[in-house]
């Protein structure tokens, strides 16, 4: 359903910090792609008039479209593990590159079935640290000289991607309405020797590849922008199409997110038209967002006149 964009829930409170610098990353991207053509002359108006008054320039080349449907969306972030790049003392798991003929599944892979092979990127502190970064697929290391070593997804093993909460929940480990990466991540630090296995429901493994300083790369091949990127499903939502958001903060009673996001990114668990993935960023408190995030909001779908 068309809406008028004042009737946006706060369109007017949204001051676009940020979305500038976001949609002139996704411009180039979709103005060389011609499937996306009806797009370009919005992306043109970006990129030749950076520095202008985003809402007037997003009135007069889009529409915005109420979805009937509430989206499910969850939150991913931008993790901190502590590694080496060498095996020794508490650094013994291994996060690997890309090798383009792996399919063996997660628990072969832990076991050692590529040791040895030269893959190994770096070793980390924690397994568990570990499981977590390849689900929000790239991520910081600290290494144990000081400097900071980025990663970033570089593809997987093929095997679907399976949430380990609905393992914990079926073996009835955790109750449905507890469980967040929080809860999760506790209950794997608690149970130590049936860890693994848990972890290893899940067969898929994401390898990844180390990135040059300036933010996590999307599946749209572009950086990532905290509170203006969306993980979608790219069956459903081409990559660099705008919606407007009205979400339950994770945190915060009785506040809402209210603004417009770019879909930049996809996730193994993203799936189907009424999925999203907000990216908090990094540091603490978009952990703690992230963490918790599991929330039905409204979205609209903002398309070319």
């Amino acid at each position: 359903m068309l809406i008028p964009f004042d009737d946006l829930p706060g369109w007017r409170q949204d001051t676009f910090l940020s979305l500038g610098r976001a949609l002139l990353y996704s411009a180039p991207v979709v103005l060389d792609d011609p499937v996306l053509k009806e797009w370009h002359p919005f992306y043109q108006a970006v990129v030749q008039h950076n520095g202008a008054n985003w809402r007037y320039l997003i009135q007069q080349y889009l529409r915005a479209y109420r979805l009937e449907a509430p989206m499910h969306f969850t939150g991913y972030y931008e993790p901190l593990l502590r590694g080496s790049l060498q095996q020794w003392g508490v650094y013994q798991t291994p996060l690997y590159a890309l090798t383009n003929d792996c399919t063996l599944p997660r628990s072969a892979i832990v076991k050692g079935a590529l040791a040895g092979q030269g893959l190994e990127l770096v070793w980390v502190d924690d397994p568990i640290a570990a499981f977590f970064l390849q689900i929000q697929g790239s991520g910081r290391i600290q290494l144990d000289d000081g400097t900071v070593l980025r990663l970033g997804y570089a593809g997987t093993n093929r095997h679907p991607y399976h949430p380990i909460g609905k393992t914990l929940i079926t073996q009835k480990s955790l109750d449905l309405e507890n469980v967040t990466m929080q809860t999760i991540s506790q209950w794997l630090k608690d149970n130590p020797v049936q860890a693994e296995d848990v972890m290893s429901t899940n067969k898929s493994y994401v390898f990844f590849k180390v990135l040059a300083e300036g933010g996590p790369i999307g599946t749209q091949g572009v950086p990532l922008t905290p509170g203006r990127s969306l993980a979608v499903d790219q069956k459903h939502m081409a990559l660099g199409t705008l919606v407007w958001v009205d979400i339950p903060h994770p945190l915060q009673k009785d506040v809402n997110l209210q603004h417009l996001m770019i879909a930049q990114d996809t996730g193994g668990a993203i799936k189907g038209p009424a999925r999203g993935d907000y990216f908090w960023g990094f540091g603490e408190n978009a952990e703690q967002s992230a963490g918790v995030m599991n929330v039905k909001g409204d979205c609209y779908r903002l398309l070319p006149i």
